[in-house]
């Protein structure tokens, strides 16, 4: 078979001859346009537009093993040809040429980018493949200062991080299933949603006894929009994979025996003093209750959560595996994990920012911070065990129950006491309800039964002609509140009692249609259209969009030289 070989490039043609059979062998592009009848051999004319050198190597490494070949004439691949040989190749399908020319990318990568090749002409899918070999330090590790290659290289790696098929051997989490909960922010997969912990109101419990933490998947969130804003915010392709490598990826702290991302490797709550217990004869009579000097938060005896709390942080100490025999996968990872991380620290890490949803510790022993106190008595009817779990429970669940109630607060305005007129209730009256209420509470402290004081948040109070008959928070549990109160009129009472239902029915379907609808703000903030068509209809409409915009632009630029024009006068 002759073959015309056309260099438009140098204006240069030459006729390269061929046995049809090797041909087909080798050059399986030809395979489908050589047809098996001999005597139509004559007819078929082969034009091929290539370079001439490049092409001459091709025959050569085609006839390396036929008879007329020498052993001389073996081509050798070099970095100033690799590149062509391997796109020529792939486009005349020869298979074993072309796992030749990626390995030699892979051992020969430093050389090949110093060469003035082109490597835009390579495509995604021979990209992918040379990606493969590689690791993602054996891509820190090259020297393209053009980038002509190394931020494809990262790029691949990203888009095999969202592969749920593909085995990563340098990354042990997969991003295939990565999402945000909406309560705690963090980004999460499936296998770091139950180690990582989310806000205290959604720690579970499960069969054996073993905490398992609940997240909720923020549906506003999007991850295309997430990695176009990461690459924004670290400039490269490169920062923006470890920067996921490290959302994906966790280990295990020696210290505060907590999961941890690897983002969050700086994160290790503590504090710099140990927590003060106050004796027997204390003011507050419990000995369940004890206090951190060093930023006055108040902590339980005994905590069943186990949360990491502090008002300082530092890094995680992981401690690694003893490398013996019997030990193989799992410690080699962590401590390919660990190395990788501890080298690119400074973008993996992100720095500690206080949480207003979790219960870290951090940021809450200021003057107007939170109160807590656990007020339990031993010999109750209840038992000391009740008290314990109630006093954790209003520890631990009052960030929920302060969104929620200000939500609830927004929505809706309850009717209060103050409505009364004065010929039902008297000034006197009126005027002593909130004094009222305090000493409620005064009293209920020294009941003989038990009163538990779960966390109150002092709040600005709105000036409004209506005074509320509630209490100024609404967590506080008392024997008192709901009873009947003889010293005041009957109507009074019964409009407090048809209020405290009211205000009981309004919480319960606004936590109803929560459990539902999932939470307010998210309802709210979730203002953008979408698509039903998903990502491809969502580009076709912003496409259509900015065509809109430019043609107003076109069209106002029209009418403004329209109008110039023709107002210009005819001099007289």
């Amino acid at each position: 078979m002759v073959i015309h070989v056309c260099d438009e490039a140098k204006n240069l043609k030459e006729d390269f001859v061929c046995p049809r059979d090797l041909l087909i062998s080798e050059m399986k592009y030809f395979a489908e346009y050589l047809s098996v009848d001999a005597q139509r051999w004559e007819e078929v004319d082969i034009s091929v537009h290539c370079d001439v050198h490049i092409f001459d190597w091709l025959i050569r490494y085609v006839k390396r093993n036929s008879k007329d070949s020498e052993a001389n004439e073996m081509p050798t691949l070099e970095p100033s040809n690799v590149i062509s040989i391997l796109i020529s190749s792939e486009f005349l399908k020869m298979d074993s040429l072309v796992e030749k020319c990626i390995h030699y990318c892979h051992k020969n990568m430093n050389a090949i980018v110093a060469t003035p090749c082109n490597m835009n002409c390579i495509n995604a899918n021979l990209v992918t493949h040379i990606a493969d070999l590689f690791t993602h330090n054996e891509v820190e590790e090259l020297k393209d200062k053009r980038d002509k290659f190394k931020s494809k290289l990262f790029c691949k790696k990203i888009e095999r991080m969202f592969d749920p098929e593909y085995v990563n051997p340098d990354s042990r989490g997969n991003a295939a299933t990565l999402y945000r909960c909406c309560l705690c922010k963090k980004l999460l997969t499936k296998e770091t949603e139950r180690r990582i912990p989310c806000v205290p109101g959604k720690i579970n419990i499960d069969q054996h006894g073993n905490i398992v933490y609940v997240h909720i998947r923020d549906k506003t969130w999007e991850v295309h929009e997430y990695l176009i804003g990461l690459h924004e915010e670290l400039k490269s392709w490169r920062d923006v994979y470890w920067r996921l490598w490290g959302t994906v990826n966790w280990l295990t702290c020696s210290r505060c025996n907590q999961s941890f991302l690897c983002t969050e490797f700086s994160h290790c709550q503590y504090h710099s003093q140990s927590v003060l217990y106050p004796g027997v004869a204390s003011a507050l009579g419990s000995t369940g209750t004890g206090v951190y000097p060093c930023c006055n938060q108040k902590v339980l005896r005994f905590d069943p959560t186990t949360l990491p709390k502090g008002c300082k942080v530092r890094d995680h100490m992981v401690d690694l595996p003893s490398e013996n025999g019997d030990e193989d996968a799992l410690p080699s990872q962590t401590t390919k994990i660990l190395n990788d991380l501890l080298h690119h620290r400074d973008v993996i890490v992100v720095p500690f920012t206080k949480d207003e949803n979790s219960d870290s510790g951090i940021g809450l022993c200021d003057e107007k911070g939170i109160e807590c106190d656990v007020l339990v008595e031993p010999n109750t009817p209840w038992g000391p065990k009740t008290g314990e779990i109630n006093a954790f429970l209003s520890l631990k669940n009052w960030t929920l129950q302060l969104k929620q109630q200000s939500l609830l607060s927004e929505e809706e305005e309850y009717t209060t006491g103050s409505e009364v007129t004065e010929d039902e209730v008297g000034d006197e009256e009126e005027v002593c309800r909130k004094p009222g209420r305090k000493e409620k509470l005064k009293k209920s402290y020294k009941h003989p039964k038990k009163v538990l004081s779960s966390p109150s948040v002092q709040k600005k109070e709105k000036p409004s002609d209506k005074s509320s008959s509630r209490d100024a928070s609404p967590f506080i549990v008392s024997m008192q509140q709901n009873k009947w109160d003889a010293s005041r009129s009957l109507r009074f009472n019964q409009d407090a009692q048809r209020e405290d239902d009211q205000r009981r029915m309004s919480e319960i379907t606004g936590h109803l249609i929560k459990m539902r609808l999932g939470d307010l703000d998210r309802v709210k903030s979730k203002d953008s259209k979408e698509y039903a068509g998903g990502i491809y209809s969502r580009l076709e409409a912003q496409i259509k969009a900015s065509a809109q915009v430019s043609a107003r632009q076109n069209n106002a630029e029209k009418n403004a030289r329209s109008k110039s024009r023709f107002g210009q006068g005819r001099p007289t």
